[in-house]
């Protein structure tokens, strides 16, 4: 027996009693000093089953785990009997236990080259063996970026699009979070998609919450650098992506999805429908796809009109009174009817 058969010997003995064996395998992250290096080879898909084509839509999961390997698995299980496999999931507080992280068949990990990353993102081996992936990683523990190349993914003329994955979180100072505004918010000419734990409140993504002096002064620069960026908010105001487990805080919106100018023509749906996992934050469903290029409708052509032949039958038209709505809709609605525009502009 060679030196290096009882190390392995013990480390399959504690594969075999690890809770993980059914489903996840641990994912050890060879760790040269303190910089760890990414060991996650590409896992094959099972056997007997070949890589679905890449679709002409990108189905995104979202979600905050906790650092629960529970959570993890929950969210997983979801994705049992989907018609569509979801191409990216994106995640925050991934749970990594002594160097180790998640595994699951059939997607490939990517995450910040350090000890114990905050954000990881798993893409499906099938949507990589048609659409390349890069990742980019900023030093941090907090933020990962890809860049896929999505030619001819959408039918666009772009070379690539990104989506960035923040799990921003407050720092001694309340008006500074973790991850800076720039990082967040760059000024790119190629679609880009952020979606995170943002972890800031505002009027914009919840309109009738109270909120407080602090809360305006560390969400408000986040707000603005986005709006001089161009970036839209992509959440539907007032949809709850928080329930705290404890406590007395109420539900909050604070997973928040962005996207520039060229995203926005490619962005289908967010939902928040999915089954919760047991985090207190919910499972976020984003699709993009490519815009519809169906005709638009036909326009009346006014510069071509003949106004003075139809003059007279515009003046002598009179229009017949159809509304049927009775008195107590009326009262109950309060329905008010516009006045006629007697204004030269009108015709």
């Amino acid at each position: 027996m060679t030196p290096t058969q009882p190390l392995l010997a013990q480390l399959v003995a504690s594969l075999a009693l690890s809770p993980w064996r059914s489903r996840v395998l641990p994912l050890l992250l060879s760790v040269i000093g303190f910089v760890p290096v990414m060991n996650n080879q590409p896992i094959p898909p099972p056997t007997g089953q070949k890589p679905a084509s890449a679709p002409m839509f990108l189905s995104i999961i979202q979600h905050n785990c906790l650092g629960s390997w529970n959570v993890f698995l929950s969210l997983l299980d979801l994705f049992k009997g989907a018609t569509t496999y979801r191409s990216i999931v994106l995640l925050q507080d991934p749970p990594v236990n002594k160097a180790h992280l998640p595994s699951f068949n059939g997607l490939k990990s990517f995450f910040p080259l350090v000890r114990k990353p905050r954000v990881t993102a798993y893409v499906h081996m099938s949507f990589l063996s048609s659409y390349p992936v890069l990742p980019r990683f900023k030093g941090v523990d907090d933020v990962l970026a890809l860049d896929i190349s999505n030619h001819p993914l959408f039918g666009t003329s772009f070379d690539f699009f990104r989506v960035i994955n923040p799990y921003s979180t407050k720092t001694v100072d309340h008006r500074v979070h973790s991850v800076p505004t720039e990082t967040l918010f760059p000024d790119l000419e190629v679609p880009l998609f952020v979606v995170g734990h943002v972890n800031i409140h505002n009027p914009l993504s919840h309109p009738l919450r109270h909120f407080s002096p602090r809360e305006f002064s560390s969400s408000t620069p986040y707000f603005q650098k986005a709006a001089v960026s161009g970036f839209a908010l992509l959440n539907p105001p007032g949809e709850y992506t928080r329930f705290p487990l404890v406590g007395k805080a109420g539900p909050s919106v604070i997973d928040l999805a962005f996207g520039n100018p060229p995203l926005l023509p490619l962005m289908k749906s967010w939902e928040a429908s999915l089954r919760s996992t047991g985090s207190d934050h919910i499972p976020i469903t984003i699709t993009l796809a490519m815009p519809s290029w169906s005709e638009k409708p036909p326009r009346p052509r006014w510069a071509d009109t003949e106004w003075v032949v139809l003059h007279p039958i515009i003046k002598g038209f009179k229009v017949p009174v159809t509304i049927l709505l009775s008195g107590s809709l009326c009262n109950r609605q309060r329905y008010s009817f516009p006045r006629v525009n007697n204004s030269s502009h009108f015709q």
